[in-house]
């Protein structure tokens, strides 16, 4: 077996895990994401209601509110908080950062994708050489 074989072989390997596995990755994230909706950033502002903290927001044409959980109400500052609401559903809101799974997915099925994109393209070097 010459070197070049060898390189084909290990190519056209990595290509079936990385495209197997990378290509189901993207197409659940892509899924996901027309299931959730795109998170868009709002701003929140920030009241006291009935002793507690509530957010309250505008999106959507209309206004919202609900109130803060314990580990929310840490992010504000002066009244005002950073959040993200979801374009299929505005009354939604989420104080920081959009869930990760989707971000994670995406990542890392481009991730093995790339991997067996390069796979292929190895694997299609004895037929030149």
């Amino acid at each position: 077996m010459q070197p070049i074989d060898a390189f084909a072989l290990v190519g056209d390997v990595m290509s079936w895990i990385g495209l197997g596995i990378g290509l189901p990755l993207i197409l659940t994230a892509m899924l996901i994401r027309q299931v959730q909706g795109e998170w868009v950033p709002i701003e929140i502002a920030v009241i006291e209601r009935n002793g507690s903290p509530t957010a309250r927001w505008f999106a959507g044409g209309d206004f919202h509110e609900r109130p803060l959980r314990r580990h929310e109400s840490a992010m504000t500052d002066d009244g005002w908080a950073d959040g993200f609401v979801q374009t299929i559903d505005p009354s939604r809101v989420r104080v920081g950062d959009p869930p990760d799974p989707r971000r994670v997915l995406r990542t890392v099925g481009i991730a093995f994708a790339s991997v067996g994109a390069i796979g292929l393209i190895v694997s299609l070097l004895p037929m030149f050489f």
